[in-house]
């Protein structure tokens, strides 16, 4: 569930597209791909921990097309669904992807749309939650738009499967994304700022709506590597969201390397 997998969503890697495939040597083709991997000291989730604050390796790749269709897979370890017993035995989560990118005329504002697809293998215990599957959709909107140095983006998810990440009755819930990204004088550093709100439809999943926030600073090593550290919490409810006695929602701060390719 990582957010920079997206467009808009901020993924701590940097997205480099692969030298073009050329279908004739004076042109090249319609497709791009490209690929990030990293590894992080946590893998956090709209604020709240997948992993236990424990170390996350993460990779995925994408592929678009010229006209601003795209596609892609994203995968990290994680240790939620077995720590809150949603299911027996899982230790990945696999994100799937696709939609459409493009500009607003001469505006300078971007766009993007598409569905998001959450899974994980394995059988669910359906003890977590009252039979809630792990497994989600969502669909997603945005807007970006460069405003002098800092790029800024704009979000919507909405949970269009019945169930979500163990909630029951979770169809029509709501997240809700404002992304900041300011580079740091002539520096290769990238200050970033991320501000989230999450809202759970279905009966009795309202306490656990919560805001989580976050500050990153990634510093790009070269055209492939980049070194970051990031604090982020929320104001989720510790009864609500403390599993195995491991508080989800607390603030946590750690570091990464990535790498675009």
């Amino acid at each position: 569930m990582k957010f920079n997998k997206l467009k808009f969503a901020v993924l701590g890697a940097l997205m480099l597209p692969l030298s073009a495939v050329t279908v004739a040597e004076e042109h090249k083709s319609a497709f791009s791909v490209s690929g990030n991997v990293g590894l992080y000291s946590d893998y956090i989730f709209r604020g709240y921990t997948q992993t236990k604050n424990d170390p996350a390796l993460q990779g995925g790749f994408d592929i678009e097309h010229e006209s601003g269709a795209y596609a892609g897979v994203w995968a990290s370890n994680v240790n939620w669904t077995t720590e809150g017993e949603y299911m027996d035995d899982n230790s990945m989560e696999i994100d799937g992807y696709f939609g459409f990118a493009g500009g607003l005329g001469e505006t300078g504002i971007g766009y993007d749309v598409g569905i998001l697809k959450f899974y994980y293998p394995g059988e669910n215990t359906f003890s977590g939650a009252g039979g809630a599957d792990t497994d989600a959709t969502e669909f997603y909107a945005g807007v970006s738009k460069d405003i002098g140095i800092v790029s800024a983006g704009l979000t919507w998810y909405r949970v269009i499967s019945d169930d979500a990440w163990g909630f029951t009755d979770a169809k029509g819930s709501n997240y809700v994304t404002l992304d900041v990204d300011v580079p740091v004088g002539e520096t290769p550093l990238t200050a970033s700022v991320h501000v989230g709100r999450q809202t759970f439809d279905g009966a009795g999943n309202d306490p656990f709506d919560y805001t989580d926030w976050k500050v990153n600073l990634e510093y790009a090593l070269n055209d492939t590597f980049a070194l970051g550290g990031f604090y982020t919490d929320t104001n989720q409810s510790t009864s609500d969201w403390t599993v195995n006695n491991v508080y989800l929602g607390d603030g946590t701060g750690g570091v990464y390397l990535s790498a675009g390719f």
